[in-house]
């Protein structure tokens, strides 16, 4: 039952019992509001023996208040009832917040090749280029028309640097001449962070044997 509504109840019942004792009769008029703020209002009217009125009971706000007051010699009656709303707050973080919690710390590497499996790998405690570091490098031999002076430049950049299997297939790519080719892989093959995806390069050259020799330099 709503606790305003039981506040009203009993101050009839009080109500009652009081004009009862005075030998009166009671005409008694309700209001509740129960919306925003529950209140009500209990309004009596009681004629005694002498005509006089009797009492009236409000109650109010967050609970209930009610106030007596009696013809014929009765004393003011103040009653309180409290009516307390406990509420429970559960914090549920953000869904950007929650996101960022789940999200590795590596997810945002970019080696500039979409998706590539390599690219949170390390080889000898060192990551492969990065997506800007990569695109330098590859357009520098990619501009270059002399493949001997490609093969120069791409021999001393490999010597510094790390890279996966995706960025090292594509180097390969820029040599045309498979003698050249293999020089370049045998620079560059203790350089690539996941090796294990570069064995089908293989195919990469028409010879056998240097198919075969560039499988051999991949997997020691």
């Amino acid at each position: 039952m709503n606790p305003i509504v039981r506040a009203v109840l009993a101050s009839s019942l009080f109500v009652s019992s009081v004009c009862f004792a005075q030998g009166a009769e009671i005409n008694m008029q309700v209001d509740v509001d129960d919306q925003d703020m529950p209140a009500a209002r209990i309004q009596v009217k009681a004629s005694g023996q002498d005509g006089q009125d009797g009492a009236t009971v409000k109650v109010r706000g967050g609970g209930a208040m009610m106030d007596v007051r009696v013809t014929g010699g009765m004393t003011t009656t103040e009653t309180r009832t409290e009516t307390r709303t406990e509420t429970n707050t559960e914090y549920v973080a953000p869904v950007r917040e929650r996101e960022r919690e789940r999200a590795p710390s590596h997810g945002s590497r970019d080696c500039g090749t979409g998706t590539d499996e390599g690219c949170n790998t390390r080889r000898d405690g060192q990551f492969p280029m990065d997506a800007s570091t990569w695109r330098g490098f590859y357009q520098s031999l990619k501009s270059e028309p002399n493949e001997i002076v490609r093969e120069e430049k791409a021999g001393k950049m490999l010597k510094r640097v790390y890279l996966t299997a995706a960025q090292f297939g594509m180097v390969l790519d820029l040599f045309p001449n498979e003698i050249t080719r293999l020089d370049v892989a045998r620079e560059a093959a203790p350089h690539v962070v996941d090796p294990q995806h570069a064995l089908g390069f293989s195919s990469k050259w028409r010879n056998s044997i240097s198919g075969s020799e560039y499988t051999d330099l991949i997997t020691e």
